[in-house]
């Protein structure tokens, strides 16, 4: 029990910071995406980070200068990857430098794109944290009850789903938003996730009657579909045990202005068009992903000597230095054997 202060206070702070901005681990924010990707499209998805303090750089995979690492630390505290229509995201952008970004407490929000064949270093980058792609990497996710009859009425590819509830009764939502928003999965890639990982979670699956299948079979009757139902994930977690976040949101295109404010409809009897609430929705998984929500900061700390009915009295020379009940001394002695130690942490959830 000498130790019992030290030790707390050693512990704790490893999993809990103070928080001085929005983000507890920075505002660098790079972002990767081909030269002939159309940046103007997802406007209004920079503009939301930017407003919440986020500094943006952009850079191709291709930049030979790229680099992760400056000096042998982090050159940005998250990484969002758009994917790339090359076979690979380049030599700065491996799955070991991807994972190293990792174990140096940094935040990978990942994109994928049904129009865009997921990268084989990509695919052995997520299986080696428990997340499963299709392995012909160019599986399509559909719903023939749930999805957009003014944007997709003959290939049923937008799926639209309502908001996410909770893993558990005893778990924060913190992408739960109102019970009529609508969410638009367009043209997306579903996951898998292992079971026994207790550091992946489902946020967004897909509806029952939704599953994953080639486009290239579309001829052929679609018999051993990739998943289906709730087996599918449309966006994945994970959290490192360093507390480092890794996102895998299965359609870059639903973070495109377009679906930021888009007009959809069921077709389902009796339902009325809609606007989706992507936007709401992209700034909640980002504010995860960065760690803005769902991280604790120590709002109060308090240690003193454990009182004692006799230590005063009876072994006065023991407390020379702190008297008993003084609250957070700044010196303990070798032999005060009991500290009381006391946190008080709070959940962190910015108002934006």
């Amino acid at each position: 029990m000498r130790w019992l202060f030290s030790a707390v206070f050693l512990a704790f702070t490893l999993l809990v910071a103070a928080v001085q901005a929005l983000s507890t681990s920075g505002t660098r924010l790079l972002v990767v995406l081909d030269e002939g990707t159309e940046k103007g499209s997802y406007s209004k998805f920079w503009e939301d980070l930017e407003a919440r303090g986020y500094k943006l750089s952009f850079e191709s995979p291709k930049n030979e200068k790229l680099s992760l690492f400056q000096h042998g630390a982090r050159a940005y505290d998250h990484l969002i990857l758009f994917p790339p229509r090359s076979k690979g995201l380049g030599p700065a952008l491996t799955p070991k430098l991807l994972l190293q970004f990792l174990n140096n407490a940094g935040n990978i929000l990942l994109t994928l794109s049904s129009n865009s064949p997921t990268p084989t270093a990509i695919s052995s980058l997520l299986l080696e944290l428990g997340i499963n792609l299709p392995s012909d990497r160019t599986s399509l996710v559909v719903d023939h009850f749930n999805y957009d009859t003014i944007s997709a009425a003959d290939k049923h590819d937008v799926v639209l789903l309502p908001r996410p509830g909770p893993l558990r009764p005893d778990v924060k939502n913190y992408f739960g938003g109102k019970d009529t928003d609508i969410i638009a999965f367009p043209r997306g890639v579903g996951q898998i996730l292992e079971n026994t990982s207790p550091h992946l979670a489902p946020v967004l699956r897909a509806p029952d009657t939704a599953y994953a299948y080639n486009p290239k079979d579309e001829g052929d009757a679609v018999e051993d579909p990739f998943a289906v139902g709730q087996q599918l994930n449309l966006v994945s977690t994970m959290q490192a045990r360093n507390s480092a976040r890794f996102t895998v949101l299965g359609s870059v295109e639903m973070l495109e202005d377009t679906w930021f404010n888009a007009n959809v409809k069921s077709p389902k009897r009796d339902s009325k068009q809609t606007t989706t609430s992507n936007r709401a929705f992209a700034s909640e998984i980002t504010s995860w992903t960065f760690l803005e929500t769902g991280v604790l900061k120590v709002e109060k700390i308090e240690h003193f000597l454990k009182p004692t009915s006799s230590s005063t009295d009876k072994n006065p020379g023991n407390n020379s230095l702190i008297r008993q009940g003084d609250l957070n001394p700044k010196i303990y002695r070798v032999k005060n054997d009991v500290v009381s130690f006391c946190l008080i942490p709070i959940s962190h959830i910015p108002q934006h």
